[in-house]
């Protein structure tokens, strides 16, 4: 089949996301990153390294404690953050030490340029501005950033007509994924996100979760389950 017919065959598996990732995060976590643009903020500033349902229940533990505000937060020494992050039930994957940078960096973000308010990052911003703004956070680089302006644009409502800017994330699943479709020759994040830009020019971002989503749950790197993956009858199976 020809790249783009099967990435029509991956925008139609997309169409069946609709709240199933949010469905993944416990209760609390869920109403708490759907309210609070800060905790939405640390959690996809956090997202690396680990299962990304863990990962996002930081910003509540940090909550529980009563200290999820980014002017209380940006006013903690280094010392103070890293033994924040180490009293939490869940840590950053790559520790306190390096967690508390990326906490002290997107508090200070928030209250030093955006007035303390989060969704100032975003708020009547490009995707491109607002991907820049994100990487200026300790850890965040281009994938984490793209990642955060599709799901704002998903799930919150932003960037509508304004989609050509928000590219995948071109982690090991969407470019295993991409390359056992046919829609890739190698394992290149770079030449993955060219062709979600060549093949899908008015949202590049659309085909990340399908892919994503296939090789989290089916294409895995080794034994994957073709015979249970939606798209098996169109697949290149370049394994």
């Amino acid at each position: 089949m020809e790249p783009k017919a099967i990435v029509e065959q991956l925008k139609a598996y997309g169409q069946t996301r609709a709240d199933s990732d949010w469905n993944e995060l416990d209760a609390e976590t869920r109403r708490l990153i759907r309210k609070s643009p800060f905790a939405f903020l640390i959690a996809v500033a956090f997202d690396r390294g680990m299962p990304w349902q863990r990962v996002w229940r930081i910003p509540t533990e940090i909550n529980r404690q009563g200290l999820l505000d980014p002017v209380l937060l940006a006013s903690k020494s280094e010392m103070e953050l890293i033994g924040l992050l180490d009293s939490l039930a869940v840590r950053p994957r790559y520790g306190a030490r390096r967690g508390a940078r990326t906490l002290s960096d997107a508090a200070r973000l928030v209250r030093e340029r955006f007035g303390g308010d989060a969704s100032a990052i975003w708020r009547n911003a490009s995707p491109a501005k607002v991907e820049k703004t994100l990487q200026e956070i300790h850890g965040v680089g281009a994938g984490i950033a793209s990642m955060a302006t599709r799901i704002l644009r998903d799930d919150f409502g932003c960037f509508k007509g304004q989609e050509r800017q928000i590219d995948v994330k071109p982690d090991v699943h969407v470019v295993r994924v991409f390359r056992r479709l046919g829609i890739i020759d190698g394992n290149s994040a770079t030449e993955a996100v060219r062709a979600a830009r060549h093949l899908n020019p008015e949202f590049p971002g659309q085909l990340d979760w399908p892919a994503w989503q296939i090789g989290q749950h089916w294409c895995h790197q080794t034994r994957p389950d073709c015979a249970r993956c939606p798209l098996t009858g169109d697949c290149a199976k370049r394994l």
